[in-house]
């Protein structure tokens, strides 16, 4: 079985499995919600006896529709967070990406799913929190939970679904960063889930003050507009949906849609991107048949791609650090073969690790310094077409392919304001792409640092000093090519009210971690013939 495989079928699946079983454990909290406001409001009930009886009620078999419903919307929203999910910032080149990216067949597909997945929220949070709407159904004739109303409440839900799946999709919320392992993830949970991360979610989903006010004059400009299209209408009967309490419901139910979504969001992050420990090779590995890239090992992690090679650079950084716990497995490391005494660990960390730095190097080199790149070839004339000795002409070459003229197309309607506003590349998209892939760098760069000064001490057979130039000189390349962009070409969007981009950040990271090594007088002392090699 593929590493990729084997590591989505035996860590990925049951991690989510875990997140739904916690959303569904949290559930308990907005299921109370909505009994009491049945109770209190609803049916005017102040009995502490009643509460209790009608919240134990909520969890009883005759709910078990409700609690399907309930199902049914987690399993379309995990299923778009697994899908979508990634470890690197999107960044778009131009705004027609941007566009390209949000009318996509895919992105409007799980951006329904999304809808949808509110909508059954909506309706569940509903169901439980007023009696005369029943779960999947019309309402009852006669009461004041109309269908004008539950057409409200399923607006405002979608509308949350649509912000949310907007700021998924085209402002980077499928971005996932590891983080260290907490042993209390309720806490965690908690921790994140306080009063002003509820209003935040709220304000950013779209269920403020402001939307709602929106949906409700929205709908009011509907009424009036049909009354005068529609004989049998009535403009008045729209005025149901200004009763203050459907208006409490309909506020409340929007505001749990939103506290859900910003809750499976934190959810899923923190089980997903759990820290792994990757075994490394022991001897029986040597021999095996599995030793080719297939088996669960550091090595072979490292050269994986996506969340695998993310959690692998994360267990590398943990590995080398100065941990008195790790201190048995990183000894592992500075091991050797027997027999053969070959460094079969550290070679397959090392081997990796640079090449991971200098193909992020060469990347930012190639950018820094286009006029580098060896030009295209020129293009020949058709009309000169080359002739043998005799005289004869020679086939003419082939015509341009329709790849390139297309993109010499768009080069000349970039001349032109309208499509040049779309077409221009955006300021610093290429360094901003580039750099969001930075973080496994920085962590190799960082592991690759507590390595080397842990070795004097703990590297009895000297595996890693043969390999001390090559890391060295990697690491004076890849500082060069940081520094050398100018420090204009970073700042800040010229016109754009964005805030300064994480790529920045990534950018100081991975300069203290080149520069910020920590070692010790006995360690700089015997590294100064590697600076005086730097210096001259």
């Amino acid at each position: 079985m593929k590493l990729e495989a084997l590591f989505t079928t035996e860590v990925l699946l049951w991690r989510y499995v875990r997140t739904l079983a916690c959303l569904f454990l949290l559930q308990f909290f907005p299921v109370s919600l909505c009994s009491i406001y049945h109770t209190v409001v609803a049916q005017r009930v102040f009995n502490p006896l009643i509460i209790t009886y009608n919240l134990l009620s909520s969890f009883s078999p005759s709910k078990l529709i409700h609690w399907a419903i309930l199902a049914l919307s987690f399993v379309l929203l995990a299923r778009v967070h697994i899908k979508c999910y990634t470890v690197s910032s999107w960044v778009p080149q131009n705004r027609l990406e941007r566009c390209k990216r949000i009318l996509s067949p895919t992105v409007l597909f799980r951006l329904a799913l999304v809808m949808i997945a509110c909508a059954l929220l909506a309706n569940f949070y509903t169901s439980l929190a007023h009696p005369d709407f029943m779960i999947l159904m019309l309402c009852r004739p006669g009461t004041n939970m109309c269908s004008k109303h539950m057409s409200v409440i399923t607006f405002m839900s979608c509308y949350v679904g649509l912000c949310y799946a907007y700021k998924y999709f085209m402002q980077n919320g499928n971005l996932l960063t590891i983080a260290p392992a907490h042993p209390r993830k309720l806490q965690l949970i908690k921790a994140k889930m306080n009063m002003r991360s509820v209003k935040e979610a709220c304000t950013m989903y779209g269920a403020s003050k402001f939307s709602f006010l929106l949906a409700i004059c929205f709908y009011m400009a509907a009424g009036i507009v049909t009354s005068f299209f529609s004989e049998g209408s009535d403009w008045k009967e729209w005025l149901v949906i200004v009763d203050l309490p459907l208006m409490i419901l309909t506020a409340t139910v929007t505001g749990l849609v939103a506290v859900t979504l910003a809750l499976f969001s934190q959810i899923f992050r923190i089980f997903v991107t759990e820290p792994i420990q990757i075994p490394l090779a022991t001897g029986e590995d040597i021999n095996s048949t599995e030793s080719d890239g297939d088996s669960w090992r550091l090595c072979h992690a490292l050269s994986s791609s996506g969340l695998l090679q993310l959690l692998a650079f994360w267990d590398l950084k943990l590995l080398a650090s100065s941990d008195p716990r790790v201190f048995a497995r990183r000894s592992q490391v500075f091991a050797i073969s027997q027999p053969g005494g070959h460094p079969r660990n550290w070679l397959g960390i090392m081997n990796p690790s640079l090449n991971l730095i200098r193909k992020f190097t060469e990347r930012l080199r190639r950018q820094n310094c286009p006029e580098d790149m060896p030009p295209p070839p020129k293009p020949v004339d058709p009309t000169s077409a080359p002739t043998d000795v005799n005289k004869n002409e020679v086939t003419k070459p082939a015509s341009p392919p329709l790849k390139e003229r297309i993109v010499e197309m768009l080069k000349g309607l970039k001349k032109y304001p309208f499509f040049g506003y779309f077409l221009s590349e955006l300021p610093d998209a290429a360094y901003r792409s580039i750099f969001a892939e930075a973080l496994p760098v920085i962590w190799a760069v960082q592991a690759f640092g507590d390595l080397i000064a842990a070795s004097f001490k703990e590297d009895k057979y000297g595996v890693v000093q043969r390999n001390i130039p090559d890391i060295l000189m990697a690491f004076i390349h890849l500082q060069k090519v940081v520094d050398s962009p100018s420090r204009g070409t970073m700042g800040r969007r010229a016109g754009a009210g964005e805030t300064l981009p994480v790529e920045l950040q990534l950018r100081k990271a991975l300069r203290s971690s080149l520069r910020e090594l920590q070692v010790s007088a006995e360690c700089q002392s015997k590294l100064q013939s590697y600076l005086d090699f730097k210096e001259g």
